[in-house]
């Protein structure tokens, strides 16, 4: 007796020690675990900037470097403005608040984010609480291996809380999270680059009003000129000094001028729409306001071509897209090594609600888990292989978007060149027309010459003044063209903003209110 109470000091001393010893092995154990997840590495290839062999060297074609003049300047941010036109400017402005495919570009970056946090909650331990509760009956003659004996009842109660962490050991969150940011920042170039498109449309679709306006205009004025030569052929057939024959052919030229104009009043009406369109509003008449059309300003300076992967947003994008290409390389080959976790759960159960309180109820439990892939077919080997040409594939598209940006760029530079000669030379050709029907009137006047003659010259006015105009429209537009390809512009626009109401949102909130 005298040896076993000798004996029980020391078995609680012993089972104490054991107990200290457990839980100084669960403590280094854990911060070992700790330590070696703060000094994860990371698998796979380290993202590198594409090197452009040559690009720095590279120049803009001959034909393209004296196309620009020496005093050119570079194209301002907002470029719309070399225009000087108030009301183009109000109307980018406008499209960059109101435009559905802006603000639909816009909630892409919104998601963009949202994903990246849901590839870096995966570096955070991740903790869930449960209650259940559960009645168990049994027969009086039934087997019963887990819960009440047989004939017996009971209710279990009980509220849980589990925790896990996986180490991210190898860096395949890492690289997840890397591959997210980089999708987040494509999103934004690709919102920039959606600026930059939408810029330029409504600046194309403005010109297409402002000389169509100028197009009815000029009609107008011819129809009233072939009308005063019809007032005076007429005059000259009822005083018997020309024949019925020039009335005729006065009266079908001024049938034939007027027969554009439906024509005309069509093409204003649609590029009227498509302007409403891309502010985001249902078509309206007096869309734009009232105003001349802008005149054709100088072009700027090119830079060189290696500024295109600044300034174009889709080149910036597509660089983007590459780093996150190459991001999940490593996380596919995170695959091949061990994963750690850290698991645990703590749970109070009991017979009785009311004792669920009770330390004495509660159960715990935790512990490490690893995991080691010994055989997977060759799915991970294909997966690296996989992202690996989808890298390939992300580099060769960049360089392919630069190759692009390039030529548009050469492409628009030929034509406000090309466009303003035509332009011009369609200029001189209309001043040209209208001292023919001068010079023609004055002649029939004096009967030296046909009504023929004089219908002959303002039919050629029609066309070459309405040529002209065109041309004029189409040198517009190349310039237009050529901004859109420089890239610039969005750096300009307040792209933070969202979408303004639009005019169905006040019947899709009214819908909403009576839905059930």
């Amino acid at each position: 007796m005298i040896r076993a109470y000798d004996l029980r000091p020391q078995a609680g001393r012993a089972r104490r020690g054991r107990w200290i010893a457990r839980r100084l092995g669960r403590a280094r154990f854990l911060a070992a675990a700790l330590a070696l997840a703060s000094a994860a590495c990371s698998v796979g290839p380290d993202y590198e900037p594409p090197a452009w062999p040559g690009l720095d060297d590279a120049t803009w074609r001959d034909a393209t470097q004296a196309a620009t003049s020496d005093d050119a300047t570079a194209p301002p941010d907002a470029w719309w403005s070399v225009f000087d036109d108030p009301e183009l400017t109000r109307l980018v402005e406008q499209a960059a608040r109101g435009n559905r495919t802006l603000g639909a570009a816009r909630e892409r970056v919104v998601e963009a984010l949202a994903r990246r946090g849901v590839s870096d909650a995966e570096r955070l331990p991740q903790l869930d609480a449960r209650g259940t509760y559960t009645r168990f009956d049994s027969g009086d003659e039934a087997l019963v291996f887990q819960g009440p004996p047989a004939g017996k009842s009971a209710e279990v109660f009980a509220v849980s809380a589990l925790a896990g962490w996986e180490l991210d050991l190898w860096g395949r969150v890492g690289r997840l999270v890397e591959a997210a940011d980089a999708d987040v920042e494509a999103r934004r170039e690709d919102l920039r680059a959606a600026a930059v498109s939408l810029a330029a449309e409504v600046a194309l679709a403005y010109v297409d009003v402002r000389v169509l306006d100028d197009r009815l205009a000029v009609l107008a004025r011819n129809v009233a000129l072939q009308e005063q030569s019809l007032g005076l052929a007429r005059t000259r057939v009822d005083a018997g000094a020309r024949p019925r024959l020039d009335v005729v052919q006065a009266e079908r030229l001024v049938q034939q001028t007027r027969a554009r104009r439906p024509a005309l009043e069509r093409a204003r009406g649609v590029a009227e729409n498509r302007l409403a369109l891309l502010l985001g509003e249902l078509p309206a008449d007096g869309l734009p306001a009232p105003g001349a059309t802008p005149a054709l300003p100088p072009l700027p300076a090119l830079g060189i071509p290696a500024d295109l992967v600044t300034r174009r947003p889709d080149v910036r994008a597509a660089e983007r897209a590459y780093a996150a290409a190459v991001a999940r390389i490593g996380a596919a080959e995170a695959e091949h090594y061990p994963r750690l976790g850290l698991s645990g759960t703590f749970t109070l159960q009991a017979m009785d609600a009311n004792d669920l309180p009770d330390r004495d109820v509660a159960i715990t439990s935790w512990g490490p888990s690893l995991s080691v892939p010994l055989f997977d077919g060759g799915r991970i080997a294909s997966t690296v292989e996989a992202r690996r040409a989808q890298a390939e594939q992300a580099r060769l598209a960049l360089e392919q978007a630069l190759l692009a940006a390039a030529g548009e760029v050469e492409n628009a530079v030929s034509g406000v060149v090309h466009s303003r000669r035509r332009a011009d030379d369609l200029d001189a050709a209309a001043d040209a027309a209208r001292q023919a029907v001068d010079l023609s009137t004055q002649l029939y006047d004096a009967g030296l010459r046909s009504l023929l003659d004089v219908v002959d010259a303002q039919r050629s006015l029609v066309a070459v003044e309405d040529d002209a105009l065109v041309a004029r429209q189409d040198a517009l537009a190349q310039m237009i063209q050529l901004y859109r390809a420089l890239g610039g512009g969005w750096t300009a626009l307040d792209l933070d903003h969202g979408t303004t109401p639009g005019p169905f949102a006040q019947h899709a909130t009214a819908t909403q209110e009576t839905s059930p």
